[in-house]
């Protein structure tokens, strides 16, 4: 029992020392990965592997009960330290021979976490090695020492922030022998232990960190929205990038509706479900003639024309290169040359420009954040030394420009927004300058009475709006497993980096609010590598079908006399109910799983109510269908030109 308290105390004191310099180390840093020790207390059953073992004996039979204590500290995500004493009992008796060593044993070991077995869960597979000073006494001997190296496999449950459970079978290497039988040969030992985990020293946090920063949506309740699935697609909607999937349409781990041959319209929508790779595609998904795009997109050339030929030609092969970097490199650098030769133009130095920041995150940004980023056309993310990706929009080479949209955005419902400066690739915040306050002797100052407001300081606060009525069309290039080099990017437009909970890095590219323009960029990105490109579409905050973002394109125009475009406000309204204003709390139930309601009176005491007004046709019905699942059978859908009610039978001409 000395020698197991003599080891307690210097680990303690090996312990203290190392946590008081790692503090010393971090001191000035903001701790994105803190240095997490915790103590550790668990117990086992203990199996020596040498000459002498029990005439029936298996991994639990013949065992004897041990205890471990000590700390662990986590370097990394997946990567820990611990320093460990334990104390335990081998005996054994086969018959013939006997004995019975009391052991007290030190050690240093690494665990490593592969990762979680299932998304959402908090299992993860666990690998651990180590060294161990052993001091042992067997039956009349003298104790001696002897070196051990264990090696473990396991499973850990992180119980909640502070709390971690291990449970883990091991092997051990023996450099002596412990329980002196006839051979002389080295012993080791099998295990069976569980382990406790336990934080005292991390200062608690209100929000899963290592997900998310949630300084900037500090009124959202995360939580909450961890359990919930809107559309039922067993995807949650903190990772649901398609959160209003129809119900019972299959979905991918993203909870985006399946689309096999990748045209951006989903299985469930399309009328031509193998559209050859690269097809330009109509918002039912069958591919366009050459003929057909040209008269609907007159002043373009089928897209990928220009830059099929590049793509086809070059000798530059997957194959040849051993990363996906270098391939990526390489044909980022070709088609440079062969298309933006007017690059060098960046490479002079510009004045300061001005922008705003939305987000900062760390390890990973919840969809729904995700999706009303990237509804902001001119978004811009830019990943930091330290891994934290900023999401920052505008580009203003006066003050008050980036404040003006500081501002604007605020008034939509983005809070915590920062003014930054860029200062030809370097962005930093930015810092408003220091000015002595002059003090007027001869200026008179009024005191405002207790509880009363000047009217001169009253503002009024904005009701949070929708981000912007405008469909946007990005390029999504890819998910990989890991971040791609900047050189890759060289001459792209709107690169826009983002990591879901999944773990995979998605890229995006350019931001068009026209479907054209949107199919040539795809062909150019195409072009310099990223075969699996294809079109993502965003409105309001919400990412969109892109059948959907098509239809409602077509349908906000209509062709005059002369052959130009004319803009009509076309709108389509759902109605749910024609009733008294004294509503049933079953009413009151039904609309409130419909979100905003209004209503407009109908003769003396009778009110008409709607449950949302549409530009499109499709989200319109959408609804209807959501009304009338949830109770209201009598709904129906009207259209409405420039605030008139006209007939459906109109409407659907306009929509030609």
């Amino acid at each position: 029992m000395n020698q197991f308290l003599k080891y307690l105390f210097t680990l303690l004191i090996l312990v203290s020392s190392t946590f008081v310099y790692a503090q010393d180390l971090d001191f000035d840093s903001e701790k994105k990965k803190p240095f997490n020790p915790k103590f550790t207390l668990g117990t086992g059953f203990y199996t020596l592997t040498g000459d002498i073992q029990n005439e029936e004996s298996g991994f639990l039979r013949g065992t004897n009960p041990g205890y471990n204590a000590g700390m662990k500290f986590g370097f990394t995500d997946n990567l820990q330290l611990s320093f460990l004493i334990m104390k335990s009992t081998f005996q054994s008796n086969n018959g013939t021979e006997e004995f019975k060593s009391e052991v007290d044993g030190l050690g240093l070991h690494i665990g490593y976490l592969v990762n979680q077995l299932f998304k959402q869960s908090r299992v993860s597979p666990l690998l651990s090695f180590g060294a161990q000073r052993l001091s042992y006494k067997t039956n009349d001997f003298e104790r001696e020492s002897a070196i051990a190296i264990p090696f473990g496999l396991g499973i850990r449950i992180n119980v909640n922030e502070r709390l971690e459970f291990d449970a883990s079978l091991n092997w051990a290497v023996g450099m002596g022998d412990i329980d002196h039988g006839v051979d002389d040969g080295s012993d080791g030992y099998k295990s069976f232990n569980i382990s406790l985990h336990y934080d005292l020293f991390t200062p608690g946090s209100n929000s899963d960190d290592e997900y998310f920063d949630d300084s900037y949506y500090a009124t959202v309740d995360f939580a909450k929205l961890e359990n919930e699935d809107e559309d039922g697609d067993l995807v949650l909607d903190v990772d649901d990038f398609c959160p209003k999937t129809p119900i019972g349409i299959k979905v991918d781990v993203t909870g985006c509706p399946l689309d096999d041959d990748n045209d951006g319209i989903a299985n469930y929508l399309d009328a031509q479900k193998n559209t050859p790779e690269g097809s330009i595609v109509d918002e039912n998904g069958v591919r366009l003639t050459a003929d057909k795009y040209r008269s609907m997109y007159s002043d373009y050339e089928v897209a990928s024309r220009k830059y099929a030929n590049f793509y086809n030609e070059s000798e530059i092969k997957r194959e040849n290169y051993k990363t996906v970097d270098e391939y990526l490199i390489a044909k980022a650098n070709a088609f440079n040359i062969a298309y933006n030769e007017g690059l060098k133009d960046d490479e002079k130095i510009k004045g300061l420009l001005y922008k705003v920041k939305i987000g900062e995150f760390s390890d990973g940004i919840p969809a729904k954040v995700a999706n009303k980023f990237l509804s902001i056309d001119d978004l811009e993310s830019i990943t930091l030394d330290d891994g934290v990706v900023i999401y920052l929009v505008g580009s203003y080479s006066t003050l008050d420009g980036a404040r003006g949209r500081k501002n604007d955005l605020e008034e939509k419902g983005i809070e915590d927004t920062y003014l930054m400066v860029d200062n030809n690739g370097e962005v930093s915040a930015y810092v408003e300058p220091t000015r002595e306050t002059e003090i007027d002797e001869d200026e008179v100052v009024v005191e405002v009475p207790e509880g009363e407001i000047s009217e001169e300081v009253v503002t009024n606060v904005p009701e949070e709006d929708e981000m912007t009525n405008e469909t946007t069309y990005r390029i999504q290039v890819g998910a990989f497993n890991t971040e791609l080099s900047d050189e890759i990017f060289v001459g792209v437009k709107n690169v826009i980096s983002f990591t879901g909970k999944d773990g995979l890095v998605r890229y995006m590219a350019g931001s068009f609010v026209e479907y054209k323009d949107a199919i040539d960029y795809q062909a150019q990105m195409k072009a310099r590598g990223f075969e699996d490109a294809f079109i993502v579409t965003y409105k309001n905050g919400e990412r969109i079908s892109l059948n959907i973002a098509i239809k409602t394109e077509k349908e906000s125009k209509v062709v005059n006399q002369d052959g130009e475009d004319e803009v009509i406000n076309l709108e389509f309204v759902v109605q749910i109910m024609v009733a008294k204003s004294s509503l049933s709390a079953v009413d009151f139930n039904k609309m409130g799983k419909l979100g905003n309601i209004d209503k407009e009176a109908e003769g003396t005491d009778m009110y008409r109510y709607f449950a949302g007004t549409y530009n499109s046709l499709e989200d319109a019905n959408n609804q209807l269908e959501k009304a009338k699942l949830v109770g209201f059978a009598d709904a129906f859908v009207f259209p409405k030109l420039n605030g008139e009610r006209i007939t459906i039978k109109r409407a659907k001409e306009l929509m030609k």
